[in-house]
């Protein structure tokens, strides 16, 4: 996503390479794994040589976002400093090891479904301002390792004046686009 003439924002997973050996220590392959998602500011000024200026990593193996396959669904204001995105994150547990004995990374179990908030700017890159989710603190509790897509799965982020609105299929969320405070919310009944 063009941030300005000369800088881009780019989206993706951020990756590790596992080298395979046979049981003498020869390498048989490599494999790539996805783990969580990566932001990162580009400078474009110089085509041939883009230069990585800011990253943000995401979560572990199995975060996703709707961005990801969607650009719809970044909200980008250059004016306001202001970037957010559905994501769904997977986290790792500190007494898991990231890694398992076969050197694959592990899929890390369910810790938010919602919308992360930045800052951004070309001084300090990329800051988390905050998460806003449809689920509530029971559906969390009940949610275990795993989250399948549901209705209250935020899936666009639009603002209007001072007002940043979530949209899941089952709620609209009117946050404080300074403070992202709580102003209102509207659930979508079912059909």
């Amino acid at each position: 996503h063009p941030y300005d003439e000369n800088h881009i924002i780019g989206f993706g997973k951020d990756t590790v390479e596992v080298i395979h050996k046979d049981i003498h220590g020869n390498e048989r392959g490599r494999t790539a794994y996805y783990l969580g998602m990566k932001i990162a500011m580009f400078d474009v000024s110089d085509v041939a040589n883009p230069k990585e200026l800011f990253t943000e990593k995401i979560g572990d193996r199995g975060t996703t976002s709707e961005l990801l396959y969607n650009h719809k669904a970044l909200l980008f204001s250059k004016e306001k400093n202001l970037m957010a995105f559905p994501i769904t994150v997977m986290e790792v547990k500190d007494e898991d090891k990231a890694i398992g004995p076969d050197q694959v990374p592990k899929y890390g179990s369910f810790v938010f479904q919602g919308a992360y908030v930045y800052n951004i700017d070309l001084e300090n890159g990329f800051k988390l301002k905050g998460k806003i989710s449809h689920i509530s603190e029971e559906e969390y509790l009940k949610s275990g390792s795993y989250w399948y897509n549901s209705s209250k799965n935020v899936e666009r982020i639009l603002y209007i004046n001072d007002d940043l609105y979530t949209i899941s299929k089952g709620m609209i969320m009117a946050n404080d686009i300074n403070n992202l405070n709580l102003k209102g919310q509207l659930e979508i009944p079912a059909n």
